[in-house]
């Protein structure tokens, strides 16, 4: 047999190396399905994200909208009450800034307490 596997070295190694190459790529197979379900888990975590996200956004914008036309409307008021060109052109001038700052909440607020020393509009 020693002199039959001296002979044939060369297939034994070969063999071996088969052998070896088989049951490493089981190995990493499993580590590929643990990795996978893993990033499977990670990537429904990160959908479940994006959604409580993409509501807390609507609800913002939803909010800005609703304060955007409420202050739209009390300007509006004003105007119809002004009795100066000068009252006229200021309500005009919030009402141009009010228009910028539409879509965010926190920038009418600023607006408002800031620029037009308005603190609530009733």
């Amino acid at each position: 047999m020693w002199e039959w596997l001296k002979d044939k070295w060369e297939f034994v190694a070969a063999g071996v190396t088969v052998l070896v190459v088989f049951l490493l790529g089981r190995k990493s197979k499993k580590i590929e399905v643990e990795v996978a379900e893993a990033t499977a888990e990670a990537k429904e975590k990160e959908i479940e994200v994006i959604e409580e996200i993409s509501a807390e956004e609507k609800l913002r914008l939803a909010k800005a909208h609703q304060k955007y036309v409420n202050s739209r409307i009390a300007l509006r008021k004003q105007a119809k009450a002004a009795q100066t060109e000068l009252e006229r052109e200021t309500i005009s001038r919030k009402l141009e800034l009010l228009e910028l700052a539409k879509e965010d909440p926190e920038t009418i607020d600023r607006i408002l307490m800031e620029e037009l020393n308005i603190a609530r509009l009733k």
